[in-house]
């Protein structure tokens, strides 16, 4: 790392200029080159299977390309002459919809037009009765509510792409129609008006972020060229990274949610590693060191750590890949591409300029605050003397504290919120509650039974169909009624056949949300109970899929892979920290203390998602009893490569020390006031960037801002400066333990220093 730090600052132009040069391409690729999120969701389970026989059967995926428009008048009837020419009008209108496209052939620019809506059904195409219709309901002023069933050309990306044409179409029905209430949704355009809600939510975290980030380093380093050098590098950290990934995509096609990780992770660690290095390489300048001397210090001892800590973090978050799972790997890789540049540049690009500025670095002094006021000492010498005076006491109330935040773990619901936890912004939720009221909320995400009637075989077979007549008759005798509304399904089932007569798809609306505990139990009872038992025996074969039976597969995969990805990070982590420090008791007592904090952690996002306890108010939103059940992994694997960032720095300082020769206790001592300030700081910023993140309006992202946060304010101030020099005193000198049969390990120094004052002088400053 030193000699690293050496070349750069050589050639402090030449890297310079080249780094300005990749982030200057990396730009233009993201402004000219559309990444590619065109993802195919699979995975093991039924569900997945399902889905794929649909798709190489029927060409398409006919399960989730439909949208639904609800009519409701307060006092006409569905046979009256005005409401069956306004329901029928918009109809007419959204099967006329085309949407271009254009193609080059032989050099020409052809336009083409196509259709958006494949067909459309309603109350009037099946021609039943008023009153034997199961798509009209009375409301509570004694008029009708009716629905119409619009399906969508195509795949659900390509209508995510054209839904936006009908919601406009419903919308401008509902203002010229007099009387009438006109909604529409469907997966198509929950998904996409769920879409550019995060990502306005993301534009706007990132306005606030860049100030409040901005500010705290002001306040940190008391100059504010110093505060923007972090800043900078973190935004080209973002921005490469993105480019990067803007060209991966082309061959890899990655979730919407790459950006959001990016920008999430970017900042975090960007910011945090650049600290860490600046706050050492001003702290060796005050200390009479010249600048080259003091860029080597820092960058051998705060770089050697960044470094540790970022291959900590790369392998915490590459865990996720053991999942197996488009979103788990696209989340994976993002943040492993954003953290590694943001280590590239922290011990390359970071070196140069502190090469050009040197002691400019200090320019622009923001009034009142002392350079490097918060680098030891002060307050945290304060805490930090009380608890090693006490450290039985301290690490005891330390440590129930923190397990009582845990207890509430063992309640954890893990589930999917659905479609009636969405915030009121988007649109497509106003269909989905008026479809819950009147009729069954399940008709936007029914399950599917796909029935294949095996080889050389045709679906409507004489044993195939009884088998399939006795599915319907047994969901018909459970399907919801004014006598039975709670009944597991509901109404209309329709059935579908390919083409080429071999298999038929069913879909059976459930009747409740996709995440609620009662449409995971309907579709459990429908593969087990129903199902199977119906075509048990026979050739053709049968498949529940849909997108409750998605959750319940995905639910599965996730419990399946979780101590994989546990045992891999763990054991991984533990490895790294073996040879970074030389000792077998750190890695194993750095494991606990992080495992500590995300149990904590856990512990406060089951009480305010799951029991509304503290922040309903504050953050707005409603306790749903769910926590996402893709949320634990997530945190996990992200959280125990951020947080063993703070012990890395923290015991890398102390180890600096220790190999100077100070004793354990003194080391700890030392090393701890030194560095507090500057985690403290650190954290400070990592907080404010997940609790913004706490602030955006879609429930899921907002359990992931809490999750984070709290874990990292809990890491920064309890675990870092209570836990841990509590316990590092308790050990003394075991701290240092190695096996002799592990001595062949290599020796990585922290100390790097050539020269200075004595280190009892050092230690006195401190100490003073």
């Amino acid at each position: 790392m030193a000699r690293m730090a050496t070349w750069s600052a050589r050639h402090r132009k030449a890297v310079v200029f080249a780094w300005v040069l990749i982030v200057v391409v990396a730009l233009g690729s993201c402004s000219l080159v559309t990444a590619n999120t065109n993802i195919e969701l699979r995975g093991p389970g039924e569900a997945f299977d399902g889905l794929e026989l649909i798709r190489a059967r029927f060409g398409t995926q006919q399960d989730v390309a439909r949208e639904i428009v609800v009519f409701s008048h307060p006092s006409l009837k569905v046979s009256d002459p005005a409401y069956r020419d306004t329901v029928q009008g918009l109809m007419a209108k959204l099967r006329g919809l085309r949407a271009e496209k254009t193609a080059v052939e032989g050099g020409t620019t052809v336009v083409y037009s196509s259709r958006i809506v494949s067909g459309t059904l309603t109350h009037y195409d099946i021609g039943a009765s008023r009153e034997a219709s199961p798509f009209v309901a009375q409301n509570e002023t004694g008029g009708d509510v009716t629905f119409a069933l619009v399906d969508m050309v195509g795949d659900l990306n390509e209508a995510q792409k054209n839904v936006g044409s009908v919601v406009d179409t419903v919308a401008e029905a509902n203002a010229a129609s007099e009387g009438f209430t006109i909604v529409s949704g469907g997966t198509a355009s929950i998904n996409k008006q769920t879409l550019d809600l995060v990502n306005k939510d993301m534009g706007r975290a990132l306005f606030l972020n860049l100030p409040v980030t901005l500010v705290i380093l002001a306040l940190v380093f008391g100059a504010l060229v110093a505060a923007l050098v972090p800043l900078a590098l973190a935004l080209a950290a973002i921005v490469t990274a993105l480019g990067i990934l803007t060209f991966v995509s082309q061959s890899y096609a990655l979730a919407n949610t790459y950006t959001e990780v990016v920008l999430l992770m970017g900042l975090a660690t960007g910011i945090d590693y650049a600290l860490f290095v600046i706050t050492r390489f001003r702290s060796e300048r005050r200390a009479g060191r010249s600048k080259e001397e003091a860029l080597r210090i820092a960058s051998g001892t705060s770089g050697k750590a960044v470094m540790f800590a970022g291959i900590t973090v790369l392998v915490a978050i590459s865990g996720m890949f053991l999942v197996d799972f488009v979103i788990f790997s696209t989340v994976a890789l993002a943040a492993m591409v954003v953290v590694a540049l943001a280590v590239i540049m922290s011990v390359t690009l970071l070196p140069a300029l502190l090469a050009m500025l040197g002691d400019n670095v200090n320019r622009l002094r923001v009034p009142f605050l002392r350079l490097g006021a918060g680098e030891g000492g002060g307050v945290w010498g304060f805490i930090t003397d009380r608890v090693l005076e006490r450290p039985v006491i301290m690490a005891t109330v330390t440590t129930v504290a923190l397990v009582a935040l845990a207890v509430p773990l063992a309640t954890l619901n893990l589930g999917f919120n659905g479609a009636k936890s969405l915030p009121d912004a988007v649109d497509a939720k106003k269909a989905v509650l008026a479809l819950q009221d009147n009729f069954t909320i399940g008709l936007f995400s029914p399950a599917v039974v796909v029935v294949d009637a095996g080889r050389d075989r045709n679906v409507f077979a004489e044993d195939v169909q009884s088998r399939v007549g006795r599915v319907l008759g047994l969901v018909e005798a459970e399907t919801a009624s004014a006598q039975n509304p709670d009944a597991p399904y509901g109404a209309p089932v329709q059935t579908e056949t390919d083409s080429a007569g071999d298999t038929q798809v069913i879909r059976i609306p459930v009747n409740a949300d996709t995440g609620e505990q009662k449409a995971l139990d309907a579709v459990k009872h429908l593969r087990k109970d129903i199902v199977r038992p119906a075509f048990a025996g026979s050739p053709a074969s049968a498949l529940v899929t849909g997108e409750t039976a998605g959750n319940i597969d995905f639910k599965a995969l996730i419990y399946f892979k979780t101590p994989f990805v546990l045992a891999f990070v763990l054991g991984l982590a533990f490895i790294i920290l073996l040879v970074m420090f030389r000792s077998i008791v750190i890695p194993i007592k750095a494991i606990i203390l992080n495992l500590l904090s995300v149990g904590a952690a856990y512990g406060v996002m089951v009480l305010v998602f799951q029991k509304g306890w503290l922040l309903e108010g504050v953050l707005s939103f409603k306790a749903t009893g769910i926590i996402e059940s893709w949320l634990p992994l997530f945190v996990f694997a992200i959280l125990f490569g951020l947080s063993m960032d703070y012990h890395m720095f923290i015991l890398s300082r102390v180890k600096e020390l220790y190999e100077k020769g100070l004793s354990n206790d003194e080391a700890v001592s030392v090393g701890i006031k030194q560095t507090a300030g500057t985690i403290t700081s650190a954290a400070a910023i990592m907080v404010a960037v997940f609790a913004i993140f706490a602030f955006t309006r879609l429930i899921a992202i907002k359990q992931f801002g809490v999750g984070l946060g709290v874990a990292i304010l809990l890491d920064a101030t309890v675990i870092r400066s209570i836990l841990l020099p509590a316990t590092m005193k308790l050990l003394g000198d075991w701290n240092w333990y190695l096996p002799s049969w592990l001595e062949w390990l290599p020796r990585i120094k922290m100390e790097e220093s050539s020269g200075g004052g004595p280190l009892e002088a050092e230690a006195a400053q401190t100490e003073g």
